[in-house]
Parts: C-alpha cells; structure tokens; sequence
C-alpha cells in the first residue's frame, strides 16, 4: 500500500525545477562552447586590434557558464 504520510509535493517540485534548470544550465554551457569556437574563428578570418579582447570575454563567458553549471548542481 501507499504511504502518504511522508509525501511533500514540495520536494517533489523542488527536484522537478533543479533538473530543469541544470538541463538549461548545461544547454547554456554549450551554447558558450559554441560562442568560443565562433570567436575563434571570427578572428582568424577578421583580422582587427579588437580580437583579442573578444577572445578573452568569449573565455569569461565559457568559464562564467561553468560556474553557473556547478552552482546548479550543487543546489
């Protein structure tokens, strides 16, 4: 039989939206892997003084990402 008197459907949605937003947080990781690889070769075609510093925010953002991503997961 069911034990109903240990359900909390706050656990429940509480476990529900930390798996949606760490799924959203690793898309968002791969979206700034992608952003690194644009950059990089943007500045290979593009020459121009601006590209190192577009290199290093790219960067910024991958390693700000990351953080995001470990945060979510130790929520």
């Amino acid at each position: 039989m069911l034990d109903l008197s240990n359900f909390n459907i706050n656990n429940y949605f509480f476990g529900i939206t930390k798996v949606f937003f760490v799924v959203l947080a690793i898309l968002y990781l791969v979206f700034s892997i992608i952003v690194v690889k644009q950059v990089t070769a943007m500045s290979k075609s593009v020459t121009d003084k601006f590209n190192s510093i577009l290199i290093i925010f790219s960067y910024i953002h991958l390693i700000f990402s990351a953080i995001l991503v470990l945060s979510m997961l130790a929520l």
